[in-house]
């Protein structure tokens, strides 16, 4: 079990305003879900190359662990802080060729919730997304794409549209390579984006947008009578936007 995110890592995401925590899955365990995923939501002959759909928790079990995994929770709580709230969640599928979301966030522009802040030794977030890369992402192929330390910028009005819509490539874009089983963690109000997916490998991830107990970003919040199964944790991390709904969460620790 990993503890609390440690003193490069809080170097990294301040600096970076993302982070990529290794190994939190196994291969088989990555192949499992994406098996599964295939029996609760089989293409159609109709897709595209690119699905999109929420609500992926409620899929099973296996899916609805992810949102207070031990390996990735203690980050969330050192992120957000202890109150924190799981706001939605979706799955992203792109197959080759898929085209571009052109970059968007920062912070403080058109979100409220698109912030980070560092005071006195300590970060908090807005909404925090967790997504669980269920394959391999090699340099160029695409999918997740940032441009780190834009979390912080002070000059998001000279930020170049053509760069935006990935029309004109820049150096301070990059792709962060990621295996299956990693989980890339980041703050929206990074400067992020879909760049086009390249690779013969279906992009298969899953993402788990986090709030302070107060924001919310979806319209529609958790149904917890959909979710007989869940674990009080799971359930109060599932709650609306509530101070009083949402009591401090105690990270696993080694």
């Amino acid at each position: 079990m990993q503890g609390i995110m440690n003193e490069e890592e809080k170097f990294q995401f301040d600096l970076q305003g993302f982070l990529v925590v290794k190994n939190v899955l196994s291969p088989q365990r990555c192949a499992e879900l994406s098996d599964l995923a295939d029996q609760v939501w089989p293409r159609q002959s109709s897709d595209g190359p690119y699905r999109r759909t929420g609500s992926i928790s409620q899929w099973h079990s296996a899916f609805l662990e992810l949102i207070d995994h031990p390996k990735v929770l203690p980050y969330l709580i050192e992120l957000i802080g202890a109150r924190l709230r799981i706001d939605h969640d979706y799955c992203i599928f792109m197959q080759k060729h898929r085209s571009t979301h052109q970059l968007h966030g920062g912070p403080h522009v058109f979100e409220s919730d698109h912030w980070y802040r560092y005071n006195d030794g300590v970060m908090r977030n807005g909404l925090t997304v967790a997504t669980w890369s269920l394959t391999d992402v090699h340099a160029g192929d695409g999918g997740f794409a940032c441009i780190p330390g834009s979390h912080k910028s002070n000059y998001l009005r000279f930020f170049p549209k053509d760069v935006a819509r990935f029309e004109r490539h820049a150096d301070y874009v990059v792709q962060p390579r990621m295996n299956a089983g990693d989980v890339l963690i980041f703050t929206e109000a990074l400067i992020h984006g879909t760049a086009e997916w390249t690779s013969e490998v279906e992009r298969r991830a899953l993402l788990f947008k986090y709030s302070p107990p107060h924001s919310t970003w979806s319209k529609h919040p958790y149904d917890i009578s959909q979710y007989p199964s869940a674990t009080d944790q799971q359930k109060r991390l599932m709650a609306p936007p509530s101070v009083e709904a949402h009591p401090a969460v105690v990270a696993p620790r080694k």
